[in-house]
């Protein structure tokens, strides 16, 4: 059996950090909300201290663009 089928595989961690993902039609609070920033965000949904980016997904996402005034919150109809 050669070398590298006998040896051990290792795994990789990526050093990019995927953004938390919200969907906006199961989430309503956060699509009420007047301005949209990580901190307000926190605040009528549970996240970790260990969050720093978030996406907002959904069908009425892209409307919410307006509405963000923080640069570690992106919406995906941008």
């Amino acid at each position: 059996m050669p070398l590298q089928k006998r040896l051990p595989k290792i795994g990789f961690t990526s050093k990019i950090e995927k953004p938390y993902v919200i969907n906006v039609e199961k989430i309503k609070a956060v699509a009420e909300l007047e301005e949209i920033t990580l901190e307000s965000i926190r605040s009528v949904h549970k996240l970790q201290k260990t969050v720093k980016r978030v996406k907002l997904i959904g069908a009425s996402a892209k409307d919410l663009a307006g509405k963000i005034k923080d640069d570690a919150v992106t919406t995906s109809g941008k």
